[in-house]
């Protein structure tokens, strides 16, 4: 083996010991509620802020069932009722996240679409538009728009944060959708080829959801790589729009169409 194979190798053997998932001891509670409150116009939403609380408050609880799980597994006393609670808990929890983050999403998108044509002074407008009934929230919507145009670098600022957050939203879709609707996302012909049960994570209890993208296996996700995505928000880089659409084409796949004519050639060899 040469030096550069040598290091190579001793540089992967390196990585192998590493381990992939952090103690649930070593994580504090209020690394997701931050991460998520430092997105633009999330912690100025009380709704939003309300349901940061949930997921934080609840993802604790659930990193101990997985811990609890795991060692139960291997000591061979883990119990079918053990895991469905788990599977329970787990699968509510990532439906939460993914509602928590498409309704940020959302806003945002409506916002940087205002800003870019000069409607956000109609939404203000809008939002605080007297109708004969107090409406606190309205009201809090209409000066956290106001504070768009009163800061323009906060749009921009809230283009990135939308920028960086894309590819985790993405995988949460995938697995969200597949898990309560049993196809792909924006492919509802596309029907999700894998079971929507879970297997135990080997390094951390975590229950293993197969992703696909119909045709073929793209990996695996569980509940806790969604919360550790959550928590390196602060720390994520955003990318350009290639890189996320050739993201968005390996998540999704190509269409039935495109696969019909794909192995359409290769039907006497199969």
């Amino acid at each position: 083996m040469d030096d550069k194979h040598q290091e190579d190798w001793e540089s992967d053997q390196a990585d192998r010991d590493v381990p992939r998932y952090r103690n649930p001891q070593e994580i504090c509670e209020d690394e997701l509620l931050d991460a998520l409150l430092g997105l633009t116009a999330f912690g100025s939403d009380r709704n939003l802020v309300t349901q940061a609380m949930n997921l934080a408050t609840v993802d604790p609880f659930i990193m101990g069932l997985e811990l609890e799980y795991h060692r139960h597994y291997y000591e061979g006393e883990a119990t079918p009722e053990e895991e469905r609670f788990l599977a329970a808990q787990s699968q509510m929890w990532i439906f939460s996240a993914y509602e928590l983050l498409r309704t940020w999403i959302g806003k945002a998108k409506g916002y940087i679409t205002a800003a870019d044509n000069g409607g956000l002074a109609y939404k203000v407008e809008r939002a605080g538009k007297d109708y004969g009934y107090a409406n606190p929230t309205a009201l809090e919507r209409s000066k956290e728009i106001q504070s768009l145009i009163d800061d323009p670098a906060l749009v921009e600022k809230l283009r990135g944060d939308l920028n960086k957050i894309r590819f985790i939203f993405l995988r949460l879709e995938t697995i969200r959708v597949a898990l309560a609707k049993h196809h792909m996302p924006k492919r509802e012909k596309v029907i999700s080829s894998f079971l929507t049960f879970g297997m135990i994570n080997r390094e951390c209890g975590s229950l293993d959801y197969q992703m696909n993208n119909g045709m073929s296996i793209i990996g695996n996700i569980s509940r806790r790589d969604i919360a550790d995505d959550l928590r390196a928000i602060p720390i994520l880089e955003s990318q350009s729009d290639e890189e996320f659409e050739s993201f968005k084409i390996f998540m999704r796949g190509i269409t039935d169409e495109q696969s019909a004519e794909f192995f359409k050639d290769m039907k006497g060899e199969l």
